[in-house]
Formats: C-alpha cells, structure tokens, sequence
C-alpha cells in the first residue's frame, strides 16, 4: 500500500484566516513572482466541491512535517499563470 505523501499533495497554510490546504504547483510569473496553485475542499449545503486557485507565494506559509520537494515547478509563459 502507497504512504499517503505519495499520492497526496502537500499541504500548506494561507497566511490570512489559517486555511489549511494543498500545494499542487509552483509557478514563477514573468515579472519574476511565485505563485502557488492550492486546493481544499468546499461544502455546499450537502454536498462538496473542489476548489482551486493560484495565490501569491507570499500569502501562503509552510507547514512542518511536510515534503515540497514532489510539487511541480513551471516557469513564465504567454499565461498570466
């Protein structure tokens, strides 16, 4: 059986509010900027949806224990991410 950081995304923090959530990317801008691409969980009444967004690297914070080296790094292209 795989261990869950094999097949899970690493989990980081967002500085404001404290949400707790997945690393699926890094990407650098080019102005030069990092970027993570993150993802949680939202319920919805009864039901749940995914989410996921690109935030400011800034804005986000690590959480121990945890092992970035697996997460994807993409560079600047025509994309604003």
């Amino acid at each position: 059986m795989a261990r869950e950081s094999e097949w899970l995304a690493p989990g980081v923090r967002v500085k404001r509010g404290g949400r707790l959530v997945f690393l699926l990317a890094w990407k650098r801008d080019k102005y030069g900027r990092w970027w993570g691409h993150v993802a949680w969980l939202a319920r919805e009444q009864v039901t749940w949806r995914g989410v996921d967004v690109w935030m400011l690297a800034d804005d986000l914070e690590r959480v121990d224990g945890e092992d970035y080296r697996r997460v994807p790094r993409r560079f600047a292209d025509d994309s604003p991410f």
